[in-house]
């Protein structure tokens, strides 16, 4: 009993790396959200792509979301993913710049969950497990250290 003791008080020291995790989801999310947002207006064969997304955010098929103003919200989207993006590298505004990545994932929920759970048939799959990692950051922050947030708002 005295090894299993002494084992979980070496195992609760682990708690002292815990701005490492979040340093890499925060790491990983920013690579994840700077590829999409920049990938909506890289342009494709003398086209922005922000149109075709915008088309797709728009009315004109069964396959859109049927939004209004559905340039409006493709910029905004942009916005939130590369914006975000870069402020999830720096560690900068870390909570605030998860919010309306949670709201475009909520989006792609939406849009998504037709088609079940699996990655493999266009499901929620990946939405939810960036949802469950962009909650992470909004409920315990960016980590310490390696953070901007850590150390401008360091007392």
């Amino acid at each position: 009993m005295n090894f299993f003791s002494s084992f979980n008080q070496k195992l609760m020291q682990l708690n002292g790396l815990d701005f490492l995790i979040l340093f890499t989801l925060r790491i990983y999310l920013a690579y994840i959200f700077w590829t999409a947002g920049v990938r909506k207006i890289v342009w494709d064969n003398g086209a922005p792509n922000i149109d075709r997304f915008a088309e797709f955010l728009g009315s004109g098929g069964s396959d859109n979301l049927n939004l209004f103003l559905p340039h409006f919200f493709g910029w905004l989207a942009v916005l939130a993913e590369a914006g975000g993006a870069v402020l999830l590298l720096v560690g900068l505004f870390s909570r605030w710049a998860v919010i309306p990545l949670i709201i475009t994932m909520l989006v792609a929920f939406y849009y998504h969950l037709p088609n079940g759970w699996s990655i493999d048939s266009g499901g929620v799959e990946m939405t939810v497990t960036y949802l469950i990692m962009l909650v992470l950051i909004l409920i315990f922050g960016p980590g310490k250290y390696l953070s901007l947030d850590y150390w401008v708002l360091r007392k």
